[in-house]
């Protein structure tokens, strides 16, 4: 069994699908596996997957699904997954030829070591730029406390142990097709600790039309989702900047709620409704705003 599954959630984006295969082909360790979730394409992603592999130098699996969003592509393929390691790579990203080697080099170092369940290494712009920089080559810390209550906002490339992953399944509300992502991480980092290292191995592209260019429309669109982030970051552990913006957070997109009926996930404890009452200037403000730039 190799030792990483490199999973991509996928909707219609087979031609953005050879470039990051040809990053793979490019792995001067292939001790992983592709799995390719799709997530209810309408173009020639399947023919794609399947001329890819046939010629593959590694394994790829292809799953299909009815279209649900990227959070339950990525549930669907979680569920399947079998090595040590799982890594999240999206269909218009690409991996530096360094990566799984890199990946495999950490995981001899931290794998018996419980209380680490996430490896987090950098990602890099196409000019090489990082997207987010580190103090120091590498430590261990929580993600909660560096990432969230001292603000370091910026994707990262973060390699999951696997058992992990599964533990912590991403959230999903009927009819809603958007989850930001840092609401599973912020529950994985409540309980294990991260290792960041500070290499690349991981390179991003931006493209318009995808989940980031329309991250305000997609969030609202999914408000439960959306408010789950807000509760989130009003733990404790965040710190009280992040949950005050939790509060607006999860009051702004309540205001857009159609069903009278909070899902029992939603549920806030008195010290986060207190919080809510007192940002409801704030957030009806911001509701407001965002609302109108989404028009």
């Amino acid at each position: 069994m190799k030792t990483v599954t490199i999973i991509t959630p996928t909707y219609n984006r087979a031609e953005l699908l050879k470039n990051l295969y040809q990053s793979l082909e490019q792995q001067n360790n292939k001790d992983f596996e592709w799995l390719i979730v799709d997530d209810g394409s309408t173009d020639c992603t399947q023919e794609v997957v399947e001329k890819i592999a046939n010629k593959a130098s590694f394994h790829i699996d292809y799953i299909w699904k009815e279209n649900g969003g990227k959070h339950t592509a990525l549930n669907v393929g979680i569920r399947t997954i079998h090595t040590e390691l799982t890594m999240i790579v999206d269909s218009d990203d690409r991996l530096l030829p360094n990566a799984v080697d890199d990946i495999c080099k950490t995981h001899r170092k931290y794998s018996n070591n419980g209380e680490i369940g996430v490896y987090s290494f950098l990602r890099c712009y196409s000019n090489g730029k990082p997207v987010v920089s580190l103090e120091a080559e590498e430590f261990v810390d929580s993600y909660v406390k560096y990432r969230i209550k001292e603000n370091r906002p910026g994707d990262m490339a973060e390699v999951f142990k696997t058992p992990v992953l599964k533990e912590f399944p991403f959230p999903e509300f009927q009819g809603e097709r958007f989850l930001s992502e840092d609401v599973v991480w912020i529950q994985i980092g409540l309980k294990y600790q991260y290792a960041f290292i500070n290499k690349p191995i991981y390179q991003c592209e931006y493209l318009e039309g995808g989940l980031t260019a329309n991250d305000k429309r997609m969030k609202f669109a999914s408000p439960c989702g959306s408010m789950l982030r807000g509760k989130m970051l009003m733990s404790k552990e965040c710190g009280i900047i992040q949950n005050l913006k939790g509060a607006i957070i999860y009051d702004c997109y309540k205001r857009n709620l159609t069903d009278a009926c909070l899902d029992e996930r939603l549920n806030l404890n008195l010290r986060n409704k207190t919080m809510c009452i007192l940002c409801e200037p704030i957030s009806f403000y911001y509701f407001a705003r965002w609302r109108d730039n989404i028009k």
